[in-house]
């Protein structure tokens, strides 16, 4: 990643697009989702991610070519490139005088449609490239705008309205696959400065296992309920179990869950969460469901379908959270669609931002869809997460699926989710998290 980023205010307002059909809607966001599903399957190494990343792009917009350029200030720098860019990697062009810096100060997507004609590009460095027309959109990474995601074409105004609703949801959504890629190299970098401190390590090793232990044996989790709120009227349609661990500890619920999978202990962990989870059922109001979280591999076990068979199936919502990839849609399919047949509903969380979320949402057909609260937290500030958010509710509505917006923290963001027309919400704003 580039050094010395500038960083860019957001902006507030952008052109309008005009309008698709919803059955256009839903088969471009299909498209985008699977090209998301793929950059996030290329591997935790930023420079394989972002080649996916510019490959994705000119395939979905059918280009002769496409950049990923990050800004290195006050220059743009070539990070990967592909078909008629594919030999300038490195190239450092001025920020100034360029449609990458321009789109980058007003933070929407930009499209050229003759660089030989439009005065906002530089076009020398078209020419150099060989390209006629263009559409840029930008890069955010910890919320700031660091670079620009570049479609080419040989021709001029090979560009319209559907590709620049393309390239602007595919740069929104790559940002969690940049995101992750980027704090997976940075882990795997402070891992090789720990190396010579192999006696330390396995003694925390140990440690935490026998935390986990303790914790297990000695039953000491707990649940907390959140509830999920119908936002027409608030009225409050479910509740979400979360995990609580022992205070004394001092470790967030995450870190728990990873180190049982570093220990092989996951689906024990989950189990027991999944047990005082249900524990809490009889306690919430009868015409409220309850969901509680599962991983694919926990889903598929004997053990967690004894214990739901032994509740009202209809009451159940099973969240499906994933970090890593599924093996096998098939064998997961079949084991959801026999908890299914009971009653039970289906629910795919952090949807847009997970390793695999976008993708379960295609091949799982979920009853519920729910909204990661990095695409809620500035809905009410930010178009282009209006414009995704509106994309995946018509996606929503043409699976017959619910949606359901997480991390909801301002009367401005549940408005804004309401105007969408968002059915359901939870966050801190409706109501936190509570130990009955």
């Amino acid at each position: 990643m580039a050094r010395n980023h500038k960083l860019i205010p957001i902006a507030s307002a952008r052109p309008p697009v005009p309008a698709m059909t919803d059955e256009d809607a839903v088969a471009l966001l299909t498209r985008i989702v699977a090209a998301q599903s793929e950059i996030a399957a290329a591997g935790p190494d930023p420079q394989d991610v972002v080649d996916a990343i510019t490959y994705r792009a000119q395939e979905l917009t059918r280009s002769a070519g496409a950049v990923l350029e990050i800004q290195d200030g006050e220059h743009m720098r070539y990070w990967s490139a592909s078909g008629i860019a594919g030999n300038q990697v490195g190239l450092m062009l001025p920020v100034k005088g360029s449609l990458s810096g321009r789109c980058l100060e007003e933070g929407r997507v930009m499209r050229c449609d003759d660089s030989e004609t439009d005065p906002r590009v530089n076009r020398e460095a078209c020419r150099s490239v060989g390209l006629r027309s263009m559409l840029v959109a930008p890069l955010y990474f910890r919320r700031q705008a660091v670079g620009v995601l570049k479609v080419v074409s040989t021709t001029p105004g090979a560009y319209g309205d559907t590709d620049q609703r393309t390239l602007d949801q595919l740069s929104t959504l790559v940002a969690a696959s940049l995101y992750n890629a980027i704090e997976h190299a940075q882990m795997r970098a402070a891992l090789e400065q720990r190396k010579g401190q192999g006696d330390r390590d396995r003694q925390q090793s140990r440690e935490g296992r026998e935390r986990l232990e303790a914790v297990l044996e000695g039953a000491q989790l707990t649940a907390a309920l959140q509830p999920i709120v119908r936002i027409a009227d608030g009225v409050v349609v479910g509740y979400e179990a979360l995990a609580r661990f022992p205070v004394e500890y001092d470790l967030s619920t995450g870190r728990w869950f990873e180190e049982a999978a570093r220990h092989g202990m996951s689906i024990r962990l989950e189990l027991a969460a999944a047990r005082v989870a249900l524990d809490q059922l009889a306690r919430i109001p009868a015409d409220a469901y309850l969901a509680i979280n599962a991983s694919p591999e926990t889903v598929c076990s004997d053990e967690l379908k004894s214990m739901l068979e032994a509740h009202d199936m209809r009451r159940l919502v099973l969240e499906i959270t994933e970090h890593t990839p599924v093996e096998d849609y098939g064998r997961l399919n079949a084991c959801l669609s026999a908890l299914q047949a009971l009653g039970l509903r289906i629910a795919v969380d952090d949807t847009g931002a997970g390793f695999s979320s976008l993708r379960h949402v295609l091949r799982l057909a979920p009853d519920i869809i729910k909204l990661d609260f990095t695409l809620v937290r500035e809905v009410d500030q930010r178009p282009r997460m209006q414009a995704l958010i509106a994309a995946l509710l018509t996606f929503a509505r043409g699976t017959q699926a619910e949606l359901v917006a997480e991390g909801v923290e301002t009367a401005e963001q549940l408005q804004t989710l309401k105007t969408l027309g968002v059915p359901y919400a939870q966050g801190y704003h409706l109501g936190h998290p509570r130990v009955p």
